[in-house]
């Protein structure tokens, strides 16, 4: 005897993928609005200039070596340049991502205690650079008819382009460590916080202040035994910070 061809079980199937199909073509109208909706919305480019003070985080308790004056090294003074896009999403909500080259990395007075005090002061300079991709998002606190105050925050990622210190020219012991390109990652996750102040100047351009702080999420040092050879071995918690002021400019698009 034949099965009848509209069973209970292939009736439930066709209106499951019935269901997959009307699910995807309104995600599909869903994002295609979305994308219309933010063509039409105010974009702009900024352009800024940050002079930071740099550093690695607080050493942990036991960190007692006479070679340094103390746990956390002295801030550095470095700078930074960005070029950032800001999509508007909403009236108060943007998203920003762009292209930043950020001077990092800590002068630390070496020798500052030593247990030779006949010896010369000496700093030892940690320089580490690197392209950074900030990825964030920008709320409006509050907006005037010519002005506005934003908060954001985010992630960035570093890529490093520059590894260099000084450390084999300054050391008291007799070794030899790897360069320092395989002493320090290659790459550097960090949190920007930051608030900005911007202020229009025309119709298309905007001055831009305010401040950021970069939270290091990444141990500086590679995982290699021999990065932190000798007094380096007492930095055992590497991640780097940035406080940096925020001086820019900008320009307002309309796609």
């Amino acid at each position: 005897m034949l099965q009848p061809f509209l069973t209970k079980q292939r009736i439930e199937c066709f209106i499951c993928q019935l269901e997959k199909i009307i699910m995807k073509a309104t995600f599909f109208i869903l994002c295609l609005t979305t994308t219309v909706a933010a063509i039409g919305q105010k974009h702009s480019i900024l352009i800024n200039y940050k002079p930071s003070l740099t550093g690695f985080g607080k050493q942990s308790e036991n960190f007692d070596n006479y070679y340094f004056a103390s746990r956390k090294g002295d801030k550095t003074f470095n700078s930074s340049v960005n070029i950032l896009c800001s999509y508007k999403l909403s009236s108060t909500i943007s998203f920003t991502t762009g292209l930043e080259y950020s001077q990092q990395g800590q002068n630390i007075n070496f020798t500052a205690d030593s247990a030779f005090p006949s010896n010369n002061r000496q700093i030892l300079k940690i320089e580490l650079n690197y392209l950074r991709i900030p990825l964030t998002i920008d709320y409006t606190v509050f907006k005037m008819k010519k002005s506005a105050l934003n908060i954001y925050s985010g992630i960035s990622l570093g890529i490093a382009v520059k590894q260099k210190d000084n450390y084999q020219d300054i050391i008291l012991e007799d070794i030899l460590l790897p360069s320092a390109e395989k002493r320090y990652k290659n790459n550097d996750w960090a949190i920007p916080v930051g608030i900005n102040y911007k202020k229009e100047i025309t119709s298309k351009v905007f001055a831009n202040f305010g401040c950021e702080y970069l939270l290091g999420l990444t141990d500086a040092f590679s995982e290699n035994g021999a990065s932190k050879f000798g007094v380096l071995s007492e930095f055992d918690n590497a991640l780097q910070s940035r406080l940096a002021l925020n001086i820019g400019i900008g320009f307002s698009l309309t796609k």
